[in-house]
Formats: C-alpha cells, sequence, structure tokens
C-alpha cells in the first residue's frame, strides 16, 4: 500500500479546514418576550445597575468577554469600537450569549450607577474605543469595563472590586463583586 504524500496530507487538512469554517451556523430562534419589566425569556425583573455579562463578544464587541449596565429605561448600555451603545434589553440578548445578570445589593446603588452612566452616554456617545485607559480618566475614550466601573464609582460611590483608578485594561469577570453584586441569573 502506497504511503499518501506530504502534499496529499496538507491538501486533506486545508479542505477540512476549509469545510469547517464554511459550516452552517447555528440559528438562534428569536425570543418572543412581551413582559418589558422581565429578561428575555425568564420571570427576572429589570433594574437600573444590572450588569449583563456574557463571555464572548459578538461582533461588535471583537474581544473575549463583554458587559453591559441597565439604565433606568431598562436598556443596555455599552461600549464597542463604534462608541456607546445603547440596546434594548432584547437586542442586547439577541447580540450576545450565555449571559450572567449581576444586581447591585442596594437597589439606591444601581438606580445611582443607572443615571451617571446615563450622562456618560449623553456627553461621549462617540467615545474612542481605548483598552489602554485608565479606569479613572479620560471620558471620551472607553471600552464595556470601564464604562460600568465609572458608572458605580462616580455614581454610587461603589469601587467594585476595590481597583485603582489608575488600572488600565479590566476585564469584565474581575467586576464581579459580591460585597457589592449579587447574581440574579446565570447563562441565559
Amino acid at each position: 500500500m502506497k504511503k499518501p504524500s506530504v502534499l496529499t496530507l496538507l491538501l486533506s487538512l486545508a479542505t477540512g479546514l476549509f469545510v469547517f469554517l464554511l459550516r452552517p451556523r447555528k440559528a438562534r430562534v428569536p425570543i418572543v418576550h412581551n413582559d418589558s419589566a422581565t429578561y428575555p425569556g425568564t420571570n427576572i425583573a429589570i433594574s437600573p445597575g444590572d450588569l449583563l455579562f456574557s463571555p464572548i463578544g459578538q461582533s461588535e464587541s471583537k474581544y473575549i468577554g463583554h458587559v453591559g449596565i441597565v439604565n433606568q429605561h431598562r436598556e443596555v448600555i455599552h461600549s464597542i469600537p463604534s462608541g456607546l451603545m445603547k440596546d434594548s434589553i432584547s437586542r442586547y440578548f439577541q447580540k450576545f450569549r450565555s449571559i450572567s445578570i449581576y444586581t447591585p445589593n442596594e437597589p439606591e446603588v444601581g438606580v445611582k450607577a443607572a443615571g451617571y452612566l446615563e450622562e456618560l452616554y449623553r456627553k461621549y456617545p462617540t467615545a474612542a474605543y481605548r483598552i489602554m485607559t485608565p479606569l479613572g480618566s479620560v471620558d471620551h475614550e472607553q471600552y464595556c469595563s470601564k464604562i460600568v466601573w465609572q458608572a458605580y464609582y462616580y455614581g454610587a460611590g461603589v469601587n467594585l472590586k476595590n481597583l485603582s483608578p489608575s488600572r488600565k485594561a479590566i476585564h469584565p469577570e474581575w467586576l464581579k463583586d459580591s460585597n457589592f453584586l449579587a447574581r440574579k441569573a446565570k447563562n441565559l
């Protein structure tokens, strides 16, 4: 029996990779949700200041891990390369998957954080996406973790994970602080 040549093996490997990359993707069925007071497909109440974490960013974020924060109008504000984005809850759930929801232990803290974030969105809707900026400075340069940290720090006086304002490039997971936040749901 004749051994396959290196060229044949490489061609087979390339073909397999090509087929894998072009395979059909699973379509996500839209969730029909008529209750604007709860998260899609659940009976979990939406509260200002809720943090929505996703381990995988969609095409807009380009990075692993993402977080958005719920404002007082039940919309999610998050930072993407084209600036600050405001999405309806259902739209955010369509964009991201495996969402975990964290809520402030004290509701008034969430309201204050959401209020600060709304002001940040109003002032800097086209904020440049810059991960290597200090958490505590330069409002016109943002990324998802930074806007959440700033909303809680400046809006509600809460320093999630006791991070220094000079810290840079904070992963969303580092904001999950059980001293101030409780998990409402996991992997929705």
